[in-house]
């Protein structure tokens, strides 16, 4: 009898053992769905087929203004008519705002003025994100780019789907506990 007990024992432990192992497995690993085909996120992304023109007026040192944006037939047109506190006027094309330049802090604020209006949908910035108010220079300019020239630059803009895997298992998700002082 008591063999029999110690067999059933052992038994019902490997039982226990590989029920353990399946669930942490399946913890770390995620649910196996290839066979009946993995879950996708569908997106529709779109970029400007137009481009535009952005006047931007220096106001306070290193402090930029978007004072105007127009809309122009070809993307690759695009450019960035910047006034500075000085009265100088500079150009810069899609390509020169893209530009990185360490040390240079007055390219970086307009880069992210520029970002911030119409003009960040040309540097990559999704359309279905909208335009700030604060890089603005008035209430007039905002709400032009806001109505008109961002409904226009959507209606002509190109459309591609884009399907990414949906993301399972340990560590996909957003952790909502916070640790530190």
């Amino acid at each position: 009898m008591s063999e029999q007990k110690s067999i059933f024992s052992y038994l019902k432990y490997g039982l226990y053992a590989i029920v353990g192992i399946y669930f942490i497995s399946s913890f770390f690993r995620g649910s196996d769905d290839s066979a009946q085909g993995a879950d996708y996120i569908e997106q529709t992304l779109e970029d400007p087929t137009q481009g535009i023109i952005a006047q931007i007026k220096e106001v306070d040192a290193d402090l930029f203004k978007i004072t105007d944006e127009e809309i122009i037939d070809k993307r690759e047109d695009s450019r960035i008519i910047a006034t500075f506190l000085d009265n100088t006027v500079d150009t810069f094309t899609l390509d020169e705002i893209r530009l990185e330049e360490t040390g240079n802090p007055r390219r970086s604020m307009m880069r992210s003025i520029a970002y911030a209006g119409m003009f960040g949908y040309m540097m990559g910035r999704p359309m279905s994100s909208g335009i700030s108010r604060s890089a603005y220079a008035d209430d007039k300019t905002f709400n032009k780019s806001n109505t008109k020239g961002t409904s226009q630059l959507k209606s002509t803009a190109s459309r591609r789907t884009v399907r990414t895997p949906a993301k399972k298992g340990f560590g996909s998700g957003k952790s909502t506990r916070s640790y530190g002082g």
